[in-house]
């Protein structure tokens, strides 16, 4: 009797496991995903509205899932977790380092600002004045629910809000291109104050309501009465800067842990 051995020509495949990746390159892939992902979008962070903030992650993550993918045939599924923290990364970058980096810097805010010359600055997200006076006699309040987003069928609106509003006017006495008002909000019939001694806050140039109560000029510009916020966006830039760095350093433990193993 003779025994034929034939040689299997569909081996298994490799798992991409099987050899492992060195340490050190599979840590400078995770470190790059992350960064370079940050990166991206951190214009994004500065300059677009946060209503368009899970967009701009969602379009640009999914190519990222996808390379993430291809590379996990090559250096393991480990690398799908330096994708996960990328969009962690990438979600600290336009909600809050973007925002802080944008403020701090001067590339959205402007400050000491006329307001007789406030209209060459409404590109600008945060606009505070000086030389300006508050006008009691062009102020009120009204009632309005939040108007969330426009749709081509309708409008999508939220809760029940509380408007006050005050005419700025310039004591120099010179007219504005458009009426400016200084505008607070509160929640169904609570009270906001509009103090003297601040200065501007958040540019709003279309209304977020919509109400017959309120009779403003076309073109009026609202700005949001704030403090100036300095020292918040200061720690806020810090903690959203540690946490990027966290995040950095979490991929390298499991780098470490992953080769101990």
């Amino acid at each position: 009797m003779f025994a034929t051995f034939v040689e299997n020509k569909y081996r298994k495949k490799r798992e991409p496991n099987d050899d492992s990746p060195s340490p050190l390159i599979l840590l400078w892939i995770g470190l790059i995903f992350i960064f370079v992902f940050s990166i991206i979008l951190l214009p994004f962070g500065v300059y677009w509205p946060l209503s368009y903030s899970i967009w701009v992650l969602l379009i640009f993550f999914l190519p990222l899932v996808f390379l993430g993918i291809q590379f996990s045939k090559t250096y393991g599924y480990k690398i799908l977790i330096a994708v996960f923290l990328s969009l962690l990364a990438g979600g600290n970058v336009l909600l809050f380092l973007g925002d802080a980096i944008g403020y701090k810097s001067g590339l959205t805010s402007k400050f000491d600002v006329l307001p007789e010359e406030a209209h060459g600055y409404l590109r600008y997200r945060y606009l505070y004045l000086k030389d300006y006076r508050l006008d009691d006699s062009d102020s009120g309040r009204f009632q309005s629910p939040l108007l969330v987003r426009r749709r081509p069928g309708g409008a999508v609106y939220g809760p029940i809000i509380t408007f006050h509003y005050k005419r700025i006017r310039s004591v120099s006495g010179k007219e504005t291109k458009f009426p400016f008002y200084a505008l607070c909000y509160t929640k169904d019939k609570g009270n906001c104050q509009i103090p003297s001694l601040y200065s501007g806050g958040v540019v709003i140039r279309d209304s977020i309501w919509e109400t017959s109560e309120s009779k403003f000029e076309p073109g009026s510009v609202f700005i949001v009465w704030k403090d100036r916020l300095d020292s918040e966006y200061e720690t806020k830039g810090i903690f959203s800067f540690l946490f990027l760095v966290i995040l950095m350093l979490s991929w390298g433990i499991v780098v470490y842990v992953s080769t101990k193993s």
